[in-house]
């Protein structure tokens, strides 16, 4: 297939810009600076964080079964774990998500509304962390752009606004009986109740508030002082910049982001390059627990 023979070329692209990120921001870099701000870490500090990063993943699960209630948690925590592997290994986390979709289709399943559901599910996602990270910036502005706030705020107002889009299904010809049609009227459905789209957006709330809790944590643990508006602020900030599928695993984009965004309110970038490689720690620790969960599940293990 052409998508296969593209691949390494996609893959060339994306270690190019992820090298060419880091060159910038490591050549004026003191690296023993970093390295003894890693070393500041306990690690008890190290041990706590990975147990609250791998719990909320695991409410991430909880998170997709509001949209998907018939699915078993233990099914829906697992293939999230999956999705941070497909996320890490291929160009960008919507991959990640698209890898999720497909694997959570069974036999006899309605494949659109699978994907509709995760699909929704993402939308919830990135609609709370845009309201956490809006009121955060308005909280504690410190440093920040004075348009951050609104462009978090506009994000969020469009996001909404794709959610509810479907609702014009019931205006569109019913001859639209095709793959996209079906897509359609699955998201129609999916949005169609509102306690559920209610449930999945606070526990999405809830995860982005655990997962802003272990980056402060760590962050603390390297002597880094925030209030935890500001680390809010950051967090939901770089989780954006993420989303851009141009390099392996999130690395320079992370970096750069981080050492911008916590450049604003005085984070030396060495501490800030610190808490990137240490985040990149994590990141490669869910991607390996979704790698195994692949594995098992391919080859039939419980």
């Amino acid at each position: 297939m052409p998508q296969n023979s593209n691949r390494p070329a996609v893959l060339a692209t994306k270690i190019i810009v992820s090298g060419a990120l880091l060159f910038v921001v490591a050549r004026r870099l003191d690296f023993g600076l970093v390295f003894e701000a890693i070393g500041r870490l306990t690690l008890g500090t190290v041990i706590t964080a990975a147990v609250l990063y791998i719990l909320a993943h695991a409410l991430n699960g909880v998170k997709l079964q509001m949209v998907m209630p018939g699915r078993p948690l233990s099914d829906l925590i697992r293939y999230t774990f999956v999705a941070l592997f497909y996320g890490t290994v291929l160009p960008g986390q919507l991959l990640g998500d698209a890898m999720k979709a497909y694997r959570l289709v069974r036999p006899g399943d309605d494949g659109a509304s699978v994907v509709a559901a995760v699909m929704v599910d993402k939308i919830t996602g990135l609609a709370a962390l845009l309201l956490i990270t809006g009121l955060a910036l308005l909280t504690d502005s410190r440093g920040f752009p004075a348009a951050f706030p609104a462009l978090s705020f506009a994000l969020l107002a469009g996001l909404i606004l794709a959610l509810l889009l479907p609702l014009i299904l019931p205006r569109l010809p019913d001859a639209l009986d095709n793959a996209l049609g079906r897509f359609l009227r699955a998201w129609h459905a999916s949005v169609g109740d509102w306690w559920p789209l209610v449930a999945s957006f606070l526990t999405g709330v809830a995860f982005q508030i655990l997962a802003v809790i272990v980056v402060a944590y760590l962050g603390a643990g390297m002597g880094i002082s925030l209030s935890f508006a500001a680390w809010v602020a950051v967090v939901g900030l770089v989780s954006l910049v993420l989303l851009l599928p141009i390099t392996v695993a999130g690395v320079g984009l992370r970096e750069g982001g981080l050492v911008v965004l916590l450049g604003f309110v005085g984070v030396a970038p060495a501490d800030a390059v610190a808490l990137s490689f240490v985040l990149l720690g994590y990141t490669l620790l869910g991607a390996v627990i979704g790698a195994v969960a692949d594995f098992k599940d391919r080859n039939g293990k419980p």
